[in-house]
């Protein structure tokens, strides 16, 4: 829709846009590298939003969706991937040096919305690599995309265990800081144990957010 996004018109424009972004209070850039959509900014642009965002403080993430785009955000110095790759598989020398130097967040139920299908078997498959090659992955649902329900996604968390990771690194990729002691945080009260089940997350029995308790009927 006009206004989900700014199209670009070279490394000067895309230094001034995220600028821009920055000044309206942007917490971080996402740049859409979706080639089977159609045109994707060049690789100029891509090198002026990475230092551009890196010298105000902020991460960049991308969409990244087609052959050869994962290796674009690597080339450009990105942070994020903003959904795990599903179009195809990821070389082994694509996957380690990614686990270096960015991020992944989930978003793999949106693969398959509870079904069995090849897409996800691919991001399956490449985040099991990427997480075995030390890399780090962040829960996502990408909410708004389909049916995936508001709150805390169950089947997102067993997803991320199928993909190689523990129960408490699920839970650790959920947070969005380290805990640290007298560090503000907002606290979700379970049912039960985590770390015994992640179904525990269906049964959410208060929520304190910004000091407000909000409990369950």
């Amino acid at each position: 829709p006009s206004g989900t996004g700014r199209e670009l018109r070279g490394p000067q424009d895309a230094e001034a846009a995220v600028r821009d972004l920055a000044g309206r209070g942007a917490a971080a850039i996402k740049v859409s590298l979706n080639a089977e959509a159609g045109p994707t900014p060049g690789d100029g642009e891509l090198a002026a939003i990475a230092e551009t965002a890196h010298e105000l403080d902020l991460p960049v993430t991308a969409h990244a969706q087609g052959s050869g785009q994962v290796e674009r955000a690597l080339g450009a110095g990105f942070d994020e991937l903003a959904h795990t790759p599903w179009t195809h598989r990821l070389s082994d020398d694509v996957v380690t040096t990614a686990a270096t130097r960015l991020r992944i967040v989930s978003t793999l139920d949106i693969c398959s919305f509870g079904r069995d299908t090849p897409q996800i078997r691919t991001a399956l498959d490449n985040l099991r690599r990427f997480h075995a090659a030390g890399g780090t992955v962040i829960y996502g649902t990408d909410l708004g995309n389909g049916a995936i329900p508001p709150g805390i996604h169950t089947r997102e968390l067993e997803l991320m265990v199928e993909a190689g990771l523990e129960y408490e690194e699920v839970l650790e990729s959920m947070v969005r800081a380290p805990l640290e002691p007298g560090a503000p945080a907002d606290l979700l009260v379970l049912g039960s144990d985590p770390l015994d089940d992640l179904e525990a997350f269906d049964d959410i029995r208060m929520v304190i957010r910004g000091g407000r308790v909000v409990r369950s009927e």
